[in-house]
């Protein structure tokens, strides 16, 4: 059994902990000041409005705190990319397990500059929050005037999607920038604004070929400015498809067609996840009444927006909290609920929304009242995640010897923080052909294909939570029990820690080749801090 000292978790997972010395509570409070004052200055001085609202984003992405364990797969493939081993997951595979595009080249830039490329990323992600939301005023004031633009800001820094992926080093905050400067470019500015705008929507994000796709019958039928930004989508999604083909040998990335085909969880769980995304945005519905009364002058943007969205809804969503994959939709919603006229409710979405985003994201780990804090509590349980496994692939990287490979079912913080050759037995970043019951995008399951290939197998798989090592070694026994030849040829090793936060793992278990439990067992390596060179 191996007890983890006080402080590990602190010491040694900095990407996880590159926010912690911000108190969230603060930040939350910041940033509710900075949005009503934004809503008293939205009419007399939307400028200000404007400003105050991207104060406010950042204030809520560092209260938000956002990690989940996917971005350390884009971490990893842009620390292999910064290394010379190529944009790949393991040196020598290339299997695009990331849907990053582009993002995986920014966030290589941290390494090449002597940064964590997970704490440049979270940090990256966070500047171009604030730019997304200064562009979103700038789109809605060339839409509606200074104060739509005012209104429109505010909401998009008020929707907890943005303040759950601000901090994640994920691209989600780069692609509603970009999606916001599309918008810009289609009502000023020189066509070759669009272009660029719609090229990076599909170097950053897949879906540029979808949403490129179903926009293309209106090619012909919209102005000069609106057409540069659809040949820059079908452009960089068409360079994107070659590029891919010629590096990975498929047109789209691996984790795309695991999620959205091999292993989609289908329409039930997509409806659901609409579901739960329309319960942290609903005051921007006040916009699909303006949306039908103008659909003949919008259907060029609504159709597109409508193709992805049901993309989305029949592949099963995402297990993720927040509507990352729905920012097309919510960019259509936010410009129209902020820039109509046509109803006193659109004007109330803005205040509406802001309070009700407010609520959800209060940090309050143990509530009394289950609503209040909910999207922060959501996203808190996948950071407290995440840091565990950094922290885990720490420990493996300081104690096991140098070839040692790893099999692990989240293949995100683990593999990227211990640097070791991994097998992902959810078919992201390695071929796996098992199938199992899950969600989006863990219905593969490699565990089999695992045994005896792997030194280390980490299914990650929720233990019960106690410090009785009886109750958590029966439960690992239980989770194995039907795979073939794993308990003869490995043996667990018992993880205990005391929790160092609220939802904080306290038990888990590494099935390991026998040689290796020996230096598992030696806490001499595992007290002292360490970081990453």
């Amino acid at each position: 059994m191996l007890i983890l000292p006080p402080g590990w978790e602190a010491a040694n997972a900095p990407v996880a902990n590159a926010l912690a010395r911000f108190p969230p509570l603060v930040c939350w409070a910041a940033a509710v000041a900075l949005l009503v004052a934004g809503l008293v200055l939205a009419t007399r001085a939307p400028r200000w409005a404007v400003l105050l609202a991207a104060g406010a984003a950042l204030a809520l992405g560092v209260a938000a705190d956002g990690l989940v364990d996917d971005a350390h797969i884009q971490f990893r493939y842009a620390q292999n990319l910064a290394a010379g081993h190529g944009m790949v997951f393991n040196p020598g595979e290339r299997i695009e397990g990331a849907s990053g595009g582009v993002w995986i080249g920014a966030l290589a830039i941290g390494p090449l500059i002597g940064a964590d490329a997970g704490v440049w990323g979270r940090l990256l992600s966070l500047a171009l929050t604030v730019l997304a939301t200064l562009a979103a005023g700038a789109a809605g004031a060339r839409i509606g005037g200074a104060r739509a633009g005012a209104h429109a800001a505010l909401m998009w820094a008020s929707l907890p999607t943005n303040a759950l992926y601000a901090a994640t080093g994920l691209e989600t905050a780069a692609y509603g920038l970009v999606l916001w400067l599309a918008v810009l470019a289609a009502f000023a500015g020189r066509a070759r604004a669009g272009w660029a705008a719609g090229a990076a929507i599909s170097a950053l994000r897949p879906e540029g070929l979808v949403l490129g796709v179903a926009a293309s019958p209106w090619i012909r039928k919209v102005g000069r400015r609106p057409r540069a930004v659809l040949l820059g989508v079908l452009g960089g999604a068409a360079a994107m498809v070659a590029a891919r083909l010629g590096y990975f040998g498929a047109p789209l990335p691996h984790s795309v067609t695991v999620k959205g085909f091999t292993a989609a969880a289908g329409v039930g769980d997509g409806l659901a996840y609409l579901a739960r995304g329309a319960l942290e945005w609903w005051p921007l519905l006040v916009a699909v009444p303006v949306l039908w009364v103008t659909r003949r002058a919008l259907l060029p943007a609504i159709a597109p927006v409508a193709v992805w969205t049901a993309l989305v809804v029949a592949r099963g969503g995402d297990w993720m909290p927040g509507s990352r994959y729905l920012l097309p939709l919510l960019v259509l919603l936010v410009a129209v609920a902020a820039s109509s006229p046509l109803s006193r409710w659109t004007r109330l979405a803005v205040p509406l929304l802001t309070v009700w985003a407010c609520l959800l994201l209060l940090p309050l780990p143990d509530p009394g009242v289950r609503v209040a804090g909910s999207a922060w509590r959501a996203m808190a349980e996948h950071r407290v995640q995440s840091r565990w496994w950094e922290a885990l692939g720490t420990l493996l990287r300081r104690t096991v010897p140098e070839g040692t490979t790893l099999a692990s079912g989240p293949s995100g913080a683990l593999p990227y923080a211990s640097g070791m050759r991994t097998f992902d037995m959810f078919g992201l970043c390695s071929v796996v052909t098992a199938h199992r019951a899950g969600g989006t995008g863990h219905r593969l399951w490699g565990i089999q294909q695992a045994v005896g290939q792997r030194d280390i197998i980490y299914i990650g798989s929720v233990l019960p939570q106690v410090l009785d090592p009886r109750a958590v070694a029966a439960a690992a026994e239980e989770q194995v029990a039907t795979v073939a030849g794993i308990r003869p040829a490995y043996q667990p090793v018992l993880v205990m820690h005391s929790p160092e936060a609220h939802l904080d793992v306290v038990a888990d278990v590494m099935w390991v080749r026998p040689t290796l439990a020996p230096r598992l067992a030696d806490l001499a390596g595992a007290a002292a801090p360490t970081h990453r060179p």
